[in-house]
This record gives structure tokens, sequence and C-alpha cells, in this order.
């Protein structure tokens, strides 16, 4: 099967990918990239076990990049 990475943010600072390798199934990886001197870089990578985490997760970063708090409930 083939491997596939999804943009989920192309903000000009800010770029956040989901990668999923279907060989794989217990692998989702969010990645959050950073624009540098010579290209971008990479940020943050984080594994997760299912999709709905990873999109959770992605989500937040999201939001980070538009520069909007998150508030959650403890």
């Amino acid at each position: 099967m083939k491997k596939f990475e999804t943009t989920l943010s192309d903000q000009s600072g800010c770029h956040v990918t989901l990668y999923h390798d279907p060989d794989d199934p217990l692998s989702w990886i969010v990645r959050k990239w950073k624009r540098g001197f010579l290209g971008r870089r990479m940020a943050l990578s984080r594994w997760f076990l299912t999709r709905a985490q990873a999109e959770r997760y992605a989500q937040v970063l999201i939001r980070e990049c538009d520069g909007t708090k998150d508030v959650r409930k403890n």
C-alpha cells in the first residue's frame, strides 16, 4: 500500500503535516515544520496510535500557529 502525508496547515511560519504508513496501522505521525534561514526544518514530531488522536493534537498545533490559545478545562 502507499504511504501518505497530508498537509493540515500551511501558514507562512508554521507547516503541520499528518503522516501514515498503511503497512504499520499504529503509526500516525504529526509533524510541525518551521521556516528557517535555508528552508524549513522539523520543529516537532509526535507519534499516535489512532488517526483521531493525531488529528486532535494537530488542531491544537494549528491553533497555536494562528496565535489563539488553547483553553482546556482540568
